[in-house]
């Protein structure tokens, strides 16, 4: 599910999230120079996968160093 969820744009946004560090959707939208409420839409869905999370003072930080995603193939019979 996480192949099929995760786009360049949402790629983007956990990339500048971990340079820029704790921010709010409204600064990382500016700092990504993307549409505030599709920034929201896509930070709402990264929470959802467990790739971002959000603090107390509404920010958005990315809780971990790395994401290793796998992709198992089919054993050719």
């Amino acid at each position: 599910m996480l192949f099929s969820e995760q786009t360049p744009a949402r790629s983007d946004l956990i990339d500048t999230l971990r340079r820029t560090g704790p921010s709010s959707i409204c600064a990382l939208a500016k700092v990504a120079a993307r549409n505030y409420s599709k920034v929201h839409t896509d930070m709402a869905r990264l929470r959802e996968l467990g790739l971002v999370e959000r603090r107390a003072g509404e920010t958005e930080f990315v809780p971990c160093d790395e994401i290793d995603m796998r992709l198992p193939l089919a054993v050719a019979a």
